[in-house]
């Protein structure tokens, strides 16, 4: 194992872990952003959504990871779509070894399609949206 890798830890390579950061803080500034344009307090979006306001402190400024669910029940909570919450990420140039198909098959392009999907099937439940 490289140097690099064995002082990166168990999250991968340093800069791996940099560009998570950076798009954890990314969507944590589109969260505050579209909070403070609905004119909604912390404490209000924490009523809304169901999450605690800690939650959503760590969130909106890049400390706490934001999972599917809780992206799903802030976007819910916001009445914003959740890919309005999620920053357009240009995919690595994978290696030539890999097909078209797996080189848009990226974790980016599947959490978007994940989250899509569980949009629509609120949507369709509830008829709300």
């Amino acid at each position: 194992m490289s140097d690099m890798m064995a002082s990166a830890g168990p999250g991968g390579s340093a800069r791996r872990q940099r560009l998570d950061h950076e798009l954890d803080v990314e969507i944590g500034r589109r969260l505050r952003a579209r909070r403070r344009a609905r004119r909604l307090t912390l404490q209000q979006l924490a009523d809304i959504s169901g999450l605690t306001v800690q939650q959503i402190q760590r969130s909106e400024s890049g400390a706490a990871r934001v999972t599917v669910v809780v992206l799903l029940r802030l976007a819910e909570a916001l009445q914003t779509p959740p890919l309005a919450l999620l920053p357009v990420i240009a995919p690595e140039k994978a290696p030539e070894a890999e097909t078209d198909d797996q080189q848009r098959a990226t974790a980016h392009d599947l959490a978007l399609g994940l989250a899509q999907y569980l949009w629509k099937q609120g949507s369709t439940r509830d008829g709300s949206r």
